[in-house]
């Protein structure tokens, strides 16, 4: 994940300064000439698909709710940085300070600024409330980064398996215990992941618990977009820890594969559960 990041980060930061190349004022500030047009073009081009390359590299790891939030973080820190560091670039052209001119006022008593400083003054609050503007969606994307959870199969607990010829990574979609909803009935959710371009080969996976009779009795089916996909199983009244939770693989050319594992192992929240009750 820690390249993952690196990644977005690098690729926006890289857009912002294609974009800023593409602007003849930046331009001339970064390479001391500015850019034909066609170039300029050009550069508005890549620096746009830079952008676009980050946010997907971003929805590809984390999917697009958190993947979102990641790339719109690390797009402010790229612009934060890019902006805070253009001051110090080394090529920048150099500008003569201009004479320091005192105005008195009309009553006689009080001395105005130079022009100078108060630009001066006028810049260094510009650049105030521009940073401000970037360090806030950079402290929210630092706070929804830190309160976050951890991705489910990212964690320890996570299985990392194979079934037939698929590799496959399940979790329990969150730590918690098993939600009981209408009719007293305690629910609980899982994510798998088969190994890329395993999905091309897979009609359809199911989780329930007990072992299946039948392909018509194999439980939940997994749905979802992307390659993580959710499924939600009902605990029967009279489960135990022996029963297992079982995992029903159906390819396209109707083989069907069939795994058990553990309750304790791939969802200690059920074990508890299940211990807990009277």
């Amino acid at each position: 994940m820690t390249w993952m990041s690196l990644s977005v980060f690098t690729t926006s930061l890289a857009g912002f300064v294609a974009l800023a190349l593409a602007m003849p004022k930046h331009s001339k500030h970064l390479i001391s000439k500015a850019l034909p047009d066609s170039r300029r073009f050009l550069l508005r081009i890549l620096g746009w698909c830079l952008l676009a390359v980050a946010l997907g590299l971003a929805i590809a790891q984390w999917q697009f709710a958190m993947g979102s939030v990641v790339w719109f973080g690390w797009l402010s820190v790229a612009g934060l940085g890019l902006v805070f560091y253009l001051p110090k670039w080394p090529w920048q052209p150099q500008t003569r300070p201009s004479s320091p001119r005192r105005e008195k006022l009309r009553n006689g008593d009080a001395v105005a600024a130079p022009p100078a400083i108060r630009s001066r003054r006028a810049t260094l609050l510009r650049a105030g409330f521009t940073a401000a503007a970037l360090l806030l969606p950079l402290s929210a994307f630092t706070w929804q980064l830190l309160g976050a959870p951890q991705a489910p199969l990212l964690r320890e607990d996570a299985i990392h398996g194979q079934i037939g010829p698929w590799a496959f990574s399940l979790a329990e979609k969150d730590q918690k215990p098993p939600e009981i909803v209408a009719m007293g009935v305690p629910l609980k959710a899982f994510v798998i992941r088969f190994c890329e371009g395993c999905d091309q080969d897979i009609r359809t996976a199911y989780l329930k618990v007990r072992k299946p009779r039948s392909l018509r009795a194999a439980g939940t089916s997994f749905d979802g977009r992307g390659r993580e996909k959710t499924a939600i199983i009902s605990l029967p009244d009279a489960i135990s820890l022996n029963d297992g939770i079982w995992l029903t693989v159906e390819s396209k050319n109707g083989e069907v594969h069939y795994q058990q594992f553990d309750i304790q192992r791939v969802s200690p929240a059920i074990a508890s559960f299940l211990l807990a009750r009277p």
